[in-house]
């Protein structure tokens, strides 16, 4: 079995990963499947048509060229309003579902009866791209400390007698864990706390170090950690998971001028009060004099490494889903099947639905049994 595979350049401002790579199309060419590329689609990524081209894949002009051959559309960002009408009842996706509960992108996907899957459920994916989140928001910490940006002109790492930046991180999943490993190595101090204190103890023993502490969270504990703080970073839950790690405006005061909020959790909104999407073009903000970074989608600020991973992890599925048709890939594949969000207009997805009443979702297995 082959399949008609087709890659999407993105349309969502500053969005120009790409789900594959020359080298993962490549692949999918050798085991039989044609894949289309819309013109242009890996060009920010540093993968030109010609590139595509080599390794097989056939360039169309368009968007609206490529939705109309392909059987499988593969791209990062879910599809935009201005791409709904291109969707078929045939169509399958994949891509990234943000933000999870959007119920216009819901009900808009479920009326054009497309069967979608939804990257941040393959749990390899979810983890990579919070490992990069991790990283890069230290990257971007070591940028806004600096006096130019309204920063208190601290040197992240330090310098000889000169101790480095003190930072908080709220969260400890992956992201946090990154975030802290990452300051370690440069030499800042760090407080990571959590709600969860065996997941603390735990990366405590793995991590032991002179300037990591590990605190329980406590509102009251909070407050004074935030008096010794220059970056306080608010890491993001798995999706559909809340947070009751919430920083709330009054808390704020106890910051001195010119730190720095990294809000990863922006997609969720649920942990820093005042929260406010910023764009990787205006990427900070000022409250009372303090530096807010909310940009909603971290990892795309390293678009050549975050689409050679994705092509990684999401080759796999897609070549699997190509090989043995949808059915047989979902019946027998759990990975791609958790990662199965819509399926001919239902919710088959307790992310989507309300994981406390099955009612609101449907068994997938039990649809393609009964051939509904």
């Amino acid at each position: 079995m082959s399949m008609n595979i087709g890659l999407i350049k993105e349309i969502k401002p500053h969005e120009h990963r790409v789900m594959l790579t020359p080298d993962g199309v490549g692949r999918l060419v050798k085991n039989g499947n044609l894949v289309i590329v819309e013109s242009g689609a890996g060009v920010k990524s540093g993968f030109d048509d010609e590139v595509y081209e080599g390794v097989g894949a056939r360039i169309l002009p368009s968007s609206e060229k490529v939705f109309e051959q392909a059987e499988l559309i593969v791209k990062v960002q879910p599809p935009m309003p201005i791409e709904y009408e291109l969707l078929r009842p045939d169509h399958l996706v994949f891509s990234f579902m943000f933000p999870h509960r959007s119920t216009e992108k819901i009900n808009a996907l479920k009326k054009r009866k497309t069967i979608f899957f939804d990257a941040e459920h393959i749990q390899a994916m979810h983890e990579a791209m919070a490992e990069i989140t991790g990283k890069v928001a230290i990257n971007q910490a070591m940028k806004y400390l600096e006096m130019d940006f309204g920063g208190k002109g601290i040197l992240f790492s330090g310098a000889c007698g000169v101790p480095g930046a003190r930072v908080t991180i709220l969260g400890c999943g992956i992201s946090g864990t990154t975030a802290a490993l990452q300051s370690l190595l440069l030499g800042a101090t760090v407080n990571l706390v959590d709600e969860d204190y065996e997941k603390l103890r735990k990366f405590e023993e793995a991590n032991p170090h002179p300037n990591l502490t590990t605190i329980e969270y406590d509102r009251g504990i909070l407050n004074t950690l935030l008096l010794e703080t220059d970056v306080l970073i608010a890491t993001e839950k798995p999706a559909g998971q809340k947070t009751n790690l919430v920083v709330k405006k009054e808390d704020l005061r106890f910051l001195e001028k010119g730190s720095l909020i990294l809000d990863l959790s922006i997609n969720q909104g649920d942990c820093i009060e005042i929260s406010r999407s910023t764009t990787p073009d205006t990427p900070i903000y000022h409250y009372e004099n303090i530096l807010y970074y909310a940009v909603s989608d971290i990892p795309s600020a390293v678009v050549r490494t975050t689409s050679q991973v994705l092509s990684d992890i999401s080759f796999p599925l897609i070549n699997q889903l190509a090989k043995v048709g949808f059915q047989e890939a979902v019946s027998t594949n759990p990975v791609i099947r958790q990662s199965l969000v819509l399926y001919k207009g239902k919710i088959v997805n307790p992310v989507l639905g309300d994981e406390n009443d099955p009612s609101s979702y449907y068994n997938i297995l039990e649809l393609l049994e009964l051939d509904i």
